[in-house]
């Protein structure tokens, strides 16, 4: 993907993923110019919004696909970098807020996932909850398996545990400039994660489906089912072979279920 989207109809730290791989063919546009079906996508720690590109085609043609882009990264390496979950959702939220004018959806990966949970429990109380939320590769809040301080380590160890963790290409490891900027950014988001406990409130009040990878070490199937106490409707559990980034391997499998998964909780509210 190229630039970064600042225009009023996507805004700042938001990306329309489909404006920006073919810009000529714009998003996608609800029955008769009514307000779209907006499907929010949230990236894992480390990531950006490009993460999700091979996603933006693999949805219904009338939604509108977007991406959060935390600061700091990318198209934006010089952006101070949110530190915590209540920075990034404050972050996100007015940015947000202007574009879902119809029904919504979340889904999030792993560090995305805490945010997504967080981001629709604050849209929610302000009267826009999402009608579907998808959290992937995320231990329920307090379950995490330890108390690391990854974002304090140096980085010898960081750079071992991006390696270790999958999903970053080896030549990356033979370019320091470029390991130095996944570094910072990785540092950074780790704080988030690191830091987060669970913020004040009720639970939310939508289906939750709940994504694991069967041989993720970071978000077990055990770590991650007390997610259903996290909201007062029904949670769903979907599992996928492989590990903390299962997802860009089944692509379209993971894709067809937050298609079918959010429309049937659309489905339920009408």
């Amino acid at each position: 993907m190229s630039g970064a989207v600042t225009d009023v109809a996507t805004g700042a730290g938001v990306k329309d993923l489909r404006r920006l791989l073919a810009p000529a063919s714009g998003g996608g546009e609800g029955a008769g110019g009514a307000a779209p079906f907006t499907l929010l996508l949230v990236h894992h720690a480390g990531g950006s919004a490009a993460a999700f590109a091979p996603f933006a085609r693999r949805f219904p043609a009338d939604w509108r696909v977007l991406a959060a882009d935390l600061p700091g990264r990318l198209m934006a390496p010089g952006e101070p970098l949110c530190r915590s979950s209540r920075e990034a959702v404050t972050f996100l939220v007015p940015r947000l807020r202007p574009l879902l004018t119809g029904p919504w959806a979340v889904f999030g990966h792993s560090m995305g996932a805490l945010l997504a949970f967080e981001t629709a429990r604050a849209l929610a109380r302000e009267g826009t909850p999402p009608v579907w939320a998808g959290l992937s590769a995320a231990p329920a809040p307090g379950h995490r398996q330890d108390d690391d301080r990854r974002h304090l380590w140096p980085r010898e160890r960081l750079t071992a545990f991006l390696r270790d963790l999958g999903g970053t290409p080896d030549d990356v490891f033979a370019m320091p400039d470029v390991l130095d900027g996944m570094l910072r950014v990785l540092r950074g988001d780790l704080a988030v994660v690191d830091t987060y406990r669970r913020h004040p409130g009720p639970p939310l009040d939508v289906p939750l489906t709940v994504f694991t990878g069967r041989d993720d070490a970071v978000a077990t199937a055990a770590t991650a089912a007390p997610w259903r106490e996290q909201t007062t409707a029904a949670t769903t559990y979907r599992s996928w072979p492989g590990g903390h980034f299962y997802l860009f391997d089944h692509v379209a499998g993971v894709c067809d279920t937050i298609a079918r998964e959010a429309d049937a909780a659309r489905a339920a509210l009408r």
